[in-house]
């Protein structure tokens, strides 16, 4: 399987960031870091502060995935990429699979491509934050290579 990345455009950027707040807001309140009431205005406090240019804002980069065999997009990539303690690293903050194309490689190839892409940009490393509710991406990354760098850990008493 082959995914090419298609950029974002303004129009697909304002229609991403629709869905993103309010789906980054209930995560981390499923995660017991932000309590509803504040939820929503938090998550648009931090895209606010990482993308304070929108689409353009240097050093971001929006994709749409594209499976190039069967010639439909199937989700979207946003990541960043800044020097770190002397390297390049690249930051995924986000990838989504659409629902009809999940389970069946998309993630992996997007991970793929991005490696690729990334190494020719000079970059060191990839990271990543993975929510400890959501398994199955964190089986994904770790079959990728991932390791993890910390650990936060919480009992609910």
């Amino acid at each position: 399987m082959t995914i090419r990345f298609v950029p974002f455009g303004e129009a697909d950027f304002q229609a991403w960031l629709i869905e993103a707040i309010p789906s980054f807001a209930l995560t981390n309140v499923e995660d017991g870091r932000w309590t509803l009431a504040e939820s929503i205005e938090k998550s648009k406090d931090a895209h606010a502060a990482l993308l304070p240019e929108g689409v353009l804002t240097p050093g971001q980069f929006f994709v749409h995935l594209h499976d190039v065999e069967s010639d439909r997009r199937v989700g979207m990539l946003w990541w960043a990429e800044a020097d770190k303690a002397g390297l390049r690293e690249a930051w995924v903050y986000n990838i989504t699979i659409d629902d009809a194309a999940r389970r069946r490689g998309h993630a992996r190839a997007a991970f793929v491509e991005l490696e690729r892409v990334a190494r020719e940009g000079g970059v060191h490393h990839l990271g990543l934050h993975v929510f400890g509710h959501n398994h199955g991406a964190r089986r994904l990354y770790e079959s990728l290579g991932f390791e993890p760098t910390s650990l936060t850990l919480r009992k609910i008493l």
